[in-house]
This record gives structure tokens, C-alpha cells and sequence, in this order.
């Protein structure tokens, strides 16, 4: 299983648009290359749906056993040990052959051997010691020539180290692309497509789809985006940042993402998205952005053609480069440099035994002491089928949503869904808002967290909270079998709402 460590904006996508009959399937999966697995199908046909996700899923699994540094019996893992013995497959010298592109490119920002210093990094936090810039010089002074030759016909490849390579920063991308090929190939009659792995995304067929981008300063789930871009005809687009990750060696963070010309964190970008011809080189851009400065990241996109980029600063300030898309709805941003404010739940999600795996049903909402649902933070679903069937499973949230739905007149399915991060620890936050964007009278209401899985259980959480002027402290919620490690903790809104609102 390829683990991919950067954890990326891309956090929700809607296809605009259709023919007549053309309905849109959303498929979610967990623990697929180490994060989620997100399928958007636009057909009228909807018998070619699970045919289709079938064969991508068994795309997937056999370009995972090409790339995987995880797994010893991989193609990339076996060639590393014996390269004059394997004869590389068309794919993995495919991606080789672009990383020594990159590497050229960026003038060394990236280099798929920097696995070397992450190693090295990973034993000095086990014993709470940076390292050293001797330890760091050494792995450098290998990094100067190329890893490796490759052959031109069918000859052998040879290795000049030994240094790891890790395929990561490209990998996730070649698959991407290769999973596009396939239904355009194989899937002709469906109509548009979109495969979201972990926030790297691509399309294929034409119309317009509106992606939001997530904003890297609040890491909850229900955050509001960053911005909003409509896009038509299809796209690659990946986006990289460092803020998630990080190495704590006394009590200090430094981020994962490594310079690999010297082999220390990069901490001044916060993230960078950038849309390319094919979603591997947005990948590897995307991971070379974050490196670079903003000038020299402009710079280098500039001089690629169809290439785009987004950058965000540690700051705030944005930059992007001529090209990017003008039609954006810029979110107002909010720096949280002290504890955000409002209700905040963490939780993680149990895992089940084996590999990857739908994802459940979640919804975390509040009600308030008359039982209507004032505000929904989280709702994850899929789209199996066509209509309303599919999200009654979550059954109190969605009895309660046609209440709501009955006085507001507005429809929360479709607008709040969207594609979660990588599997782990989650977080959702009421910002003190309901979903109409008016301030929470203070009072008292009840969290609510909902998880159906499929083929699993059906559990809810149900906990009263006092929202006014007194903080209340990390608090644990009791556990099930479906979600664990649950907290709430509730922080004071700098300006008190009215009362009786």
C-alpha cells in the first residue's frame, strides 16, 4: 500500500450539469493508498457504475503493487535491492523517467531519494535530537548525480547508491491518470467521471465542476473553504502543504515536507495547488511549489505550458500565477493563531480488519431543546443510486433534516458532503452559526454524532452542551464500535450572542 504523507486541500466537488436522463453516482472508500478514495460517476446507465468502480478499484491495486514502498515484494522495492535483475514495467519507468525531469526541472527541489533525510528525521525525533548538518551533508553530496541509468532498450538499469527512493510525490498521480485512461477506454457511455484520491484529483469528459479548496488554517472537517473555482472540461489538479504533518523534537515542530537540497523542513509555504496537463506532473509541481519560493515557484510554472499554480504563504498572502482560473469566489479567511472558538469535536472513525473499505455514514449535528437541527458540521454519504434512498440509514438526522428542510426551504444534502482526508483523526467545529448563518442563541443543545456503516452497525451519540460564556475542557464522549476517540470542547465566542435569538 502506497502511504501518502502530504495531506491535501481538495475537500469538495460537485459536477454541474447534465444531460436528461444522466444521474450522478458518488462512491467513497477508506485506507486506499493510505487515504480516501473518492469516484463521482455522471451516466445514464446506472448498471455500468458498479462495473466500473470494480475495475478501477482493480486498477488501483495493481499499480499499488508496481509503487508501494511499504511492501517488500513490490516492483519498485524489488528493483531498488537488484536493479540489474529487474526489468522495469513500462509504468515504473514511466514515473522514473519523470522524476529525473522534475529533478532537472526544479533544479534539485525535488528528488524522489529526499525518503533518505525523511529516515533520518524520523530516527532523530525517536531520540529527540535534530540532526546534524554533517548527518545532513552526507545525504546531500549523494543527491547531486542521478540515482540512477535507465536502460533504452532492453537492457538492465544500474543504481549509483543506495540512497531509498520513494515514489509518493508521483505515484498517486500516475495512478490518477491511468484510472482516467481506463474509463474512458473501457466506460465509454458514462458520461463525465472523477477520481479524488486524498484531495489529487482528475476528470475526463466535458462540462462544468465546481471545487472548492479547503482552507489550511482551520483542519476541521466543516471548515469553510478557501475558495471556490468553476471548472469546465476536465482537469489534474493536486495540492501540497506541510501544515498537518510535522516532526516534534523537543517541543519544537518541523514540518514533513524537506528541501531537498539541504534537508531541512520548508516552513513558508503553507500550501500550494496547482493544475497541470496530467495529474502526475500536478503531483510532483504541486510538492515542488511548497519547496520553492513563491517567486521561484511562478517562475517555474510560467514557463510550463497549461501548467497553473495557487500559492499560500504562512501569512495568508496568496499568489497565483497568469493563468489561474479568474472565476474564483474568494472565502474570507480567519488566521487562528489561538484556539479556534465554538464547539469542537475530534474523533476517529474504527477501522475494519482487512484493507480498504467503504466509508460509513456519518452526520454530526446539533438540535436545540425542541429537537430541530439547527446546524449540520458533517455529512458523509454516498450515492449509490439515484434519489433520497440512499442517506436514510442515517435515520435521526434524516427524519429531523425534512423538519428543518419543511421551515428553511434549503437543501443541506449536496452542499455540505464532501471529500474527507485521509483516514485518521477528524475534526468537525460549530462556529456558532446555524445553517442559515445566523448566531446560535446561547442555551442549551444536544451534539449529535451518527454512524451507519454498510454491512456494520448503526450507532449514535447523543450529549447535551451549554453554549454561553463558560469554556468547558476536553471532554471524552463514551465510545462504540464504529467511532472512537471522541472529545468535544467548547470555547467561547469572542462576541456573546443575544439571548433568545
Amino acid at each position: 500500500m502506497i502511504k501518502i504523507s502530504k495531506l491535501l486541500c481538495l475537500c469538495s466537488l460537485l459536477i454541474i450539469g447534465s444531460s436528461t436522463n444522466a444521474e450522478e453516482y458518488v462512491l467513497r472508500h477508506e485506507n486506499v493508498l493510505g487515504t480516501s478514495l473518492e469516484l463521482r460517476f455522471l451516466t445514464d446507465e446506472p448498471n455500468l457504475v458498479p462495473e466500473a468502480e470494480a475495475s478501477i478499484l482493480a486498477e488501483i491495486d495493481r499499480l499499488a503493487a508496481i509503487f508501494s514502498s511499504y511492501d517488500s515484494n513490490s516492483e519498485l522495492m524489488r528493483w531498488q535491492f537488484n536493479p540489474s535483475e529487474i526489468q522495469p514495467s513500462q509504468a515504473l519507468l514511466t514515473v522514473l523517467e519523470r522524476a529525473e525531469f522534475w529533478r532537472q526541472a526544479s533544479g534539485g527541489a525535488f528528488d524522489v531519494r529526499t525518503e533518505a533525510y525523511s529516515q533520518l528525521w524520523q530516527r532523530a525525533e525517536k531520540v529527540q535530537k535534530v540532526p546534524t548538518s554533517a548527518e545532513l551533508e552526507q545525504i546531500r553530496n549523494q543527491l547531486v548525480s542521478p540515482s540512477w541509468s535507465l536502460p533504452t532498450g532492453s537492457g538492465s538499469t544500474s543504481r549509483s547508491h543506495a540512497l531509498p527512493v520513494n515514489l509518493n510525490a508521483l505515484a498517486k498521480g500516475f495512478i490518477l491518470d491511468s484510472v482516467c485512461e481506463l474509463v474512458e477506454k473501457d466506460f465509454a457511455n458514462i458520461d463525465r467521471f472523477l477520481v479524488n484520491i486524498g484531495g489529487d484529483l482528475r476528470s475526463t469528459g466535458e462540462g462544468s465542476f465546481a471545487i472548492t479548496l479547503a482552507n489550511p488554517f482551520d483542519r476541521s472537517e466543516s471548515a469553510r473553504p478557501l475558495l471556490s473555482l468553476n471548472r469546465q472540461n476536465p482537469i489534474a489538479m493536486a495540492t501540497s502543504g506541510g501544515y498537518h504533518r510535522h516532526w516534534k523534537i523537543e517541543e519544537k515542530l518541523y514540518s514533513h515536507i524537506l528541501d531537498p537540497r539541504n534537508g531541512r523542513p520548508v516552513e513558508h509555504v503553507t500550501s500550494a495547488t496547482v493544475i497541470a496537463p496530467t495529474a502526475m506532473d500536478a503531483d510532483a509541481a504541486a510538492t515542488i511549489c511548497s519547496v520553492l519560493t513563491a517567486k521561484e515557484s511562478l517562475r517555474l510554472i510560467e514557463s510550463l505550458e497549461d501548467f497553473e499554480c495557487f500559492l499560500l504563504d504562512a501569512d495568508g498572502n496568496q499568489t497565483t500565477s497568469s493563468g489561474w482560473p479568474k472565476t474564483v469566489a474568494m472565502a474570507k479567511r480567519t488566521l487562528q493563531t489561538n484556539e479556534p472558538t465554538g464547539l469542537i469535536v475530534d474523533f476517529s472513525l474504527n477501522r475494519p480488519e482487512g484493507g480498504r473499505y467503504r466509508r460509513p455514514y456519518v452526520a454530526i449535528w446539533l438540535e436545540d431543546k425542541d429537537g430541530f437541527p439547527v446546524k449540520t458540521a458533517i455529512l458523509w454519504m454516498m450515492t449509490e443510486s439515484p434519489g433520497p434512498r440512499w442517506h436514510r440509514d442515517l435515520t435521526r438526522w434524516y427524519r429531523n433534516d425534512r423538519m428543518r428542510k419543511f421551515v428553511e426551504k434549503t437543501e443541506l444534502i449536496g452542499t455540505i458532503s464532501g471529500a474527507t482526508r485521509g483516514p485518521g483523526k477528524y475534526q468537525a467545529r460549530f462556529d456558532g452559526t446555524d445553517n442559515r448563518g445566523k448566531p446560535l442563541s446561547e442555551g442549551t443543545y444536544t451534539l449529535y454524532i451518527e454512524v451507519a456503516r454498510e454491512h456494520g452497525t448503526y450507532q449514535i451519540i447523543r450529549k447535551d452542551i451549554k453554549w454561553g460564556s463558560e469554556p468547558i475542557p476536553k471532554t471524552p464522549l463514551e465510545e462504540n464500535v464504529e467511532v472512537k476517540e471522541v472529545t468535544f470542547e467548547f470555547h467561547p465566542l469572542e462576541t456573546a450572542t443575544t439571548k433568545g435569538q
